[in-house]
């Protein structure tokens, strides 16, 4: 197996983790706060990526400069305060389906980067899988702007519905995580190993998102039960182990190449909530054929990867 489709092969691993473990998470949310509940997914993470990681840091991070130190920071700012939770915000007003399927095109803005920042180049089947994964995220969109039933709910501002300020959530997590993916790319590749990256960049988020909880974390706790705690447990876990996954990818193969092969991670969610959170899930036929076009997206880059 050669370097990317060892890389394409982390990136399949990092979809279904992703997306298990966001709708066992999306369970963990209902009628929990979503700052309180993003923290309590985190913190679980967190333990997981450092026992794996911390055996390395002893090697790895007195050989991190000034440069890689803040390439860290700056990342685990983008990818939690900012993605984390902005996803999560909309996985509870739009549905894990539809938050994770308009997230994923992210690939277009993690190309858009890569190409001009880390010198990489798109070729031809890149970018019509890209576009592929770009169209279905924008029917998923649709649908779930004009069918859903939380359209008729008002959220805190009147002027918007709840289903405008999870489409808006997730319009800036795709923006976030597609920016995070090419720093991620140039962090494995420059900076340090992909556990020891993973360990730092998720640590200091969690750190980030917890500080911004402080100040109502005690008062909220209260309000999660032990069983959405459970589940909020196991869904960061399972996130965190797509991170480690997604750092490991990176460091083989291109992130023009690794980032559409993650947008499975919706068709996952999909399919894990129709079995296990159904009741909390509306998916229609739009939101079915935004997620063939995801996987259609990722056929292409597939098999751009045998004409480059």
């Amino acid at each position: 197996m050669s370097g990317e489709q060892a890389g394409i092969a982390f990136a399949v691993c990092t979809a279904v983790a992703f997306g298990a473990g966001s709708t066992v998470a999306r369970l963990g949310l209902v009628r929990t706060p979503i700052v309180t509940g993003t923290v309590v997914s985190m913190l679980a993470g967190t333990a997981l990526l450092l026992l794996a990681a911390s055996p390395r840091y002893g090697e790895a991070l007195p050989s991190i400069d000034g440069g890689g130190w803040t390439l860290i920071v700056v990342t685990s700012i983008i990818n939690y305060p900012i993605g984390r939770l902005l996803l999560f915000t909309a996985m509870r007003r739009i549905g894990v389906g539809g938050g994770n399927t308009i997230v994923s095109a992210n690939p277009v803005v993690s190309g858009l980067i890569a190409v001009a920042w880390l010198g990489e180049t798109l070729g031809a089947l890149n970018g019509a899988g890209m576009a592929a994964c770009v169209g279905g995220a924008a029917l998923v969109a649709w649908s779930v702007r004009e069918g859903s039933a939380s359209d008729a709910a008002v959220a805190e501002d009147p002027k918007l519905t709840e289903t405008t300020l999870g489409v808006g959530a997730a319009l800036g997590a795709m923006a976030a995580y597609g920016t995070v993916g090419a720093l991620i790319r140039k962090i494995v590749t420059e900076v340090t190993e992909p556990m020891v990256a993973a360990s730092l960049v998720f640590s200091l988020g969690a750190g980030w998102v917890t500080l911004l909880a402080l100040p109502r974390l005690r008062r909220e706790l209260r309000e999660v039960s032990l069983v959405r705690g459970a589940q909020l447990v196991a869904g960061g876990s399972g996130m965190s182990l797509g991170i480690l996954l997604f750092y490991n990818a990176a460091s083989k193969a291109p992130i023009t190449a690794v980032a559409p092969v993650v947008a499975l991670a919706p068709v996952i969610a999909i399919l894990f909530s129709q079995v296990i959170a159904r009741r909390f899930e509306r998916v229609d036929r739009r939101v079915w054929a935004g997620a063939l076009a995801v996987v259609g997206g990722v056929a292409l880059i597939s098999s751009s990867l045998g004409t480059n």
